[in-house]
């Protein structure tokens, strides 16, 4: 009876403090749900979502597919103290009723890094893998992980997703550290995330093309960069830094990377043929680098060992003997591996094309009936895999007069499957852009096919900076329509923009932006590169395909004075037209 009696008077005790911490944590509870978590950004449902070139977020109501996601204690929502509710702006929660969890999302793209990359906080280096800044697929290591620890205040560790290998690791002065990434979104932030920051030029001048729309597509054709990169070549931001450059294609407007794929572009000893080895492992490895920065993908099939131009249209060495049916199968195969193989790695594509221009000529194919039953079984592959995708024909000489009708008329005279008329546009061989505008405009109208320039550069100067000739030279005898200046270049660049506009064009993409010099010391050492690399226009290996050409005038690239980057891998001013035009 006595020990009964002590428990009962103990319950009133008992209640209070049950009651004392049911007030408290409803304060934490409310303090969590009703903190401005969102207040910087847009409500999305459907990704991509909110995106520019400094950071990516999404505040998602459903799990997004393909995301794993990353959970934090409800307690622990805050980057930083919780009394400084603001910070809580800078990221994105939501809520899971059931588990009583809120889920982190924290970009790595927010803070420039990628996989190469690192942050260093208070001394330490924590490597941390990328992620896909426009779908916003990834694993948990994409994301910060700030949790609260057992035992520990809230505020006292910063960690890396379950997979990095840093879980546990705290740091000496987490407050400090935490504070610093902190101020760095802050600073990212400081203008609206749905809204681009301004792109501004104070030495290049540039008219504004009106009406463009806000999904005219700016491409940027970037296919030799692995081989350059991996040549040791260095590219810079626009204040000096060591930067990835898609980051910085992206940050100028660009929205779609060109990648060309060969289908086998190295001899029987695995070596190059040059030109960028151009086959689909570099192709995936570029498409999963792009997607970090939202830039989507066109994916330029050439079906060959190598270049694919009006003058070649060579059959890949494994489909020479075979007949068409076969060949036919053969290259829908080739297509459906390769797209899967870049869908894998993270790449996002848009477009497409099925063959690269193919001027009465495809694999080795030179009657139309032939042409037409590859570009066929092309396009059934993209269809099946990327039923999102555009598909891509890719033709040149629009100067040619009736030429760009008569394949148009002929391609709908086989009923091909495709979307987009794509044209070549170099200033130097392709007449007047009153005549691109006018070609691309019957072929939209009179074939209802959407239309763009698929290539076109223009030169920044007439040097000569890698011992290799260029195609655009002082002595070339090449016409010349604006003045080989950075603001010749970009002049081009924005008048093609507005000859494409004015017939209702798709986009315009720009050929090898990125195709620098690999060195300036001699041509000796920049042919070891090109050859041990495939960094140059061709390799010597390359007469295993291309005897007659190839074979016998390999070495660098030709177009290092139309690059948008100059000699020392520092971007143009140039390069801000893309975005200065809108």
């Amino acid at each position: 009876m006595k020990t009964l009696k002590r428990i009962l008077s103990l319950v009133p005790a008992c209640l209070l403090w049950l009651l004392l911490g049911l007030v408290l944590w409803g304060a934490v509870f409310s303090r969590l749900t009703d903190a401005p978590a969102a207040q910087k950004v847009t409500l999305v449902t459907d990704l991509p979502a909110v995106h520019d070139a400094e950071l990516s977020v999404y505040l998602t109501e459903e799990k997004p597919e393909g995301i794993r996601m990353v959970t934090v204690h409800p307690i622990a929502y805050y980057l930083v103290r919780p009394d400084e509710a603001e910070w809580a702006d800078l990221f994105l929660l939501r809520r899971s009723e059931a588990e009583g969890k809120r889920e982190l999302f924290v970009p790595l793209a927010a803070l420039g890094l990628d996989t190469a990359g690192a942050l260093c906080l208070d001394g330490t280096a924590y490597g941390i893998p990328a992620y896909d800044a426009a779908t916003g697929r990834g694993i948990a290591a994409d994301y910060f992980h700030y949790e609260l620890q057992e035992g520990e205040r809230e505020d006292c560790y910063l960690f890396f997703g379950v997979h990095s290998g840093h879980l546990g690791a705290a740091l000496d002065c987490p407050d400090d550290a935490a504070l610093a990434v902190a101020e760095t979104l802050l600073r990212m932030t400081a203008a609206p995330v749905s809204a681009a920051a301004p792109v501004t030029s104070d030495s290049l001048s540039v008219k504004a093309v009106e009406g463009l729309p806000e999904d005219f597509m700016m491409g940027m054709d970037v296919s030799s960069l692995i081989a350059l990169e991996d040549s040791g070549v260095k590219y810079y931001g626009f204040d000096g830094e060591e930067r990835d450059p898609l980051r910085t294609l992206a940050d100028c407007g660009i929205t779609h990377l060109r990648v060309r794929v060969w289908n086998d572009p190295y001899d029987t000893e695995g070596h190059g043929f040059g030109g960028g080895n151009c086959d689909v492992e570099k192709a995936a490895a570029l498409g999963e680098r792009a997607a970090r920065y939202g830039l989507k993908l066109i994916v330029d099939f050439h079906y060959s060992d190598f270049w694919a131009d009006p003058g070649k249209q060579k059959a890949p060495r494994a489909w020479a003997d075979m007949d068409l049916g076969e060949k036919a199968d053969a290259l829908y195969r080739f297509t459906l591996d390769s797209l899967d193989r870049i869908q894998a790695a993270g790449g996002e594509i848009a477009m497409a094309q099925l063959g690269n221009e193919t001027n009465g000529a495809l694999c080795g194919e030179t009657e139309w009936d032939s042409i037409c039953r590859l570009m066929a079984a092309g396009s059934r592959a993209v269809r099946e895999r990327c039923p999102g995708a555009l598909v891509a024909v890719h033709f040149t000489n629009p100067e040619r007069a009736g030429a760009y009708r008569s394949y148009a008329r002929t391609l709908e005279d086989y009923d091909l499957d495709y979307d987009v008329f794509a044209s070549s546009y170099y200033p130097y061989w392709h007449g007047s852009l009153e005549n691109l505008t006018a070609v691309l405009g019957e072929v939209a109208e009179r074939f209802g096919k959407r239309v763009m320039v698929m290539e076109t550069s223009y030169a920044y100067t007439l040097e000569d900076t890698d011992f290799f000739g260029n195609t655009v030279g002082a002595g070339s005898g090449l016409p010349l329509p604006w003045p080989c200046t950075v603001q010749g270049q970009a002049d081009a660049v924005r008048e093609v923009i507005d000859a494409v506009h004015r017939c209702g064009g798709l986009g315009v993409c720009y050929w090898e932006g990125a195709w620098i010099s690999v060195g300036r010391s001699s041509w000796e050492a920049n042919r070891a590169l090109w050859e041990t690399f495939g960094s140059g226009w061709a390799s010597s290996y390359a007469a295993a395909y291309d005897p007659e050409d190839a074979g016998r005038w390999y070495g660098g690239c030709a177009v290092d004075n139309q690059a948008m980057f100059d000699v020392s891998g520092r971007p143009l001013e140039s390069l801000k037209v893309f975005a200065l035009v809108r």
